[in-house]
């Protein structure tokens, strides 16, 4: 195991340790340091002015994980890979201004994988690449005319998925599910229109442009930074944009907790559809023509439920087939401090579903990139060093287990430990 990943469990253990001081002194001096910390970020404030509030973000996630084909370290693992990989996983920095009028600008800025995971393609190692690009460049006005009325302009990121549509930064899982990983479209230029009337009711459009690259400009994992991505990705409208319409509606509420409903609908206008694609042209989608998403939380004292029913129609190659999935997400609050958490996840279509989704079972395995069904189960824990701002500073612990089946035949399965460490700010 490599030294990054020492210290990284030296950590690990050094947050578990501090948990067994006293519970109100160190959960006092958690709080503080978070505050102080978010404090020291804000740049420019002043309430009158024409810019209201400047502040900077800071997003970072480290993790490592061991992937066991078969509960066997050697047995499915691509020649020359350990089972260990570990990588700066999320790295981000951000700028939000606040400005009279209500108008908001807001960055994020990527910064790639930071040279630490590993792949291996074509019978050696290579460095994931590092590259900086931009997750989010956007302005926001909210229109006081119309209560709720909100145009959001720029790269903005997708709304497509209940799993998807969570913050980073408040995830409970190490990493998102196969599901939103593969029908989640990152980020993308485009516009975005909201009208929430009201604390219950959410309506959203948004109109994106199909702007990352093909496989036939895609960096992938190469050694250098390549075209096709970040500041340098093609962008056009023409034939390559989709649009998205959203809905939630939450009911139920008490002072204990609430029930939520979500849906959405995607529609990809790319011309790959119907056999149509033409050679070499730039794509970047959604993979299947439509696609619809609904959503059920429900949420009472410690326990939240999350519940996440996705259809895809049409798939780009015409290979496959239509795609269901469904995602189950239970999580319970042990203590202020702790929660326990576990999902499962399942997807049926033949040579429709993308076991690539998951972030390392393809990278360490033979295992194909595409296969008929996968079905996945993570248990994990998460330690929280503020009740005040859970997602501030966090210890995660998972494991999941995964298998998938092609032709009718297993052709995966294996066990996934997780760790890491991530702070927001």
């Amino acid at each position: 195991m490599k030294k990054h990943a020492y210290l990284f469990i030296v950590s690990a253990l050094a947050v578990a340790a501090g948990s067994a001081a006293p519970a109100a002194t160190l959960s006092e001096r958690m709080d503080d340091y978070v505050a102080r910390a978010k404090k020291a970020l804000v740049l420019y404030e002043e309430p009158e002015g024409f810019v209201r509030k400047v502040k900077l973000s800071w997003l970072e996630q480290f993790q490592v994980a061991i992937v066991q084909p078969n509960g066997s370290n050697g047995l499915l693992l691509k020649k020359g890979a350990p089972p260990v990989n570990q990588e700066f996983r999320r790295s981000w920095v951000g700028l939000t201004a606040d400005f009279m009028g209500d108008t908001t600008f807001r960055t994020w800025v990527r910064l790639g994988g930071l040279p630490e995971r590993e792949t291996f393609k074509s019978g050696r190692t290579k460095r994931n690449f590092t590259y900086t690009s931009l997750f989010e460049l956007w302005i926001k006005k909210n229109f006081s005319s119309v209560k709720g009325l909100s145009v959001q302009v720029g790269k903005i990121k997708s709304l497509f998925t209940t799993d998807y549509s969570t913050l980073s930064s408040s995830l409970v899982c190490i990493e998102r599910s196969v599901i939103s990983n593969q029908f989640a479209q990152d980020s993308n230029w485009g516009v975005d229109v909201t009208y929430a009337p009201n604390q219950q009711d959410k309506f959203y459009l948004q109109w994106m442009a199909n702007d990352r690259a093909s496989s036939t400009k895609n960096p992938d994992h190469t050694d250098e930074y390549t075209d096709g991505r970040g500041f340098s990705g093609e962008f056009g409208w023409e034939d390559k944009c989709f649009l998205i319409l959203g809905a939630s509606h939450k009911y139920g509420v008490t002072d204990s907790g609430y029930h939520a409903l979500s849906a959405q609908y995607l529609h990809d206008f790319d011309d790959a559809y119907h056999g149509k694609h033409n050679p070499g042209a730039n794509y970047y989608g959604l993979g299947f023509q439509d696609a619809v998403s609904l959503g059920y939380e429900f949420k009472h004292g410690r326990f939240q439920f999350i519940s996440n029913l996705v259809a895809a129609f049409e798939q780009e190659t015409g290979k496959g087939t239509n795609n269901i999935g469904l995602q189950l997400q239970p999580v319970y609050a042990v203590t202020p401090h702790v929660d326990l958490v576990f999902r499962y996840t399942g997807m049926t279509g033949r040579g429709a579903c993308k076991l690539a989704s998951d972030r390392y079972i393809c990278t360490q395995s033979i295992a194909p990139s595409w296969v008929d069904s996968i079905n996945t189960f993570y248990l994990g824990a998460d330690f929280y060093a503020s009740a005040k701002d859970k997602n501030a500073l966090k210890l995660m612990l998972g494991a999941e287990y995964t298998t998938a089946r092609c032709g009718g035949s297993d052709c995966y399965n294996g066990w996934t430990f997780s760790s890491a460490v991530r702070w927001s700010f």
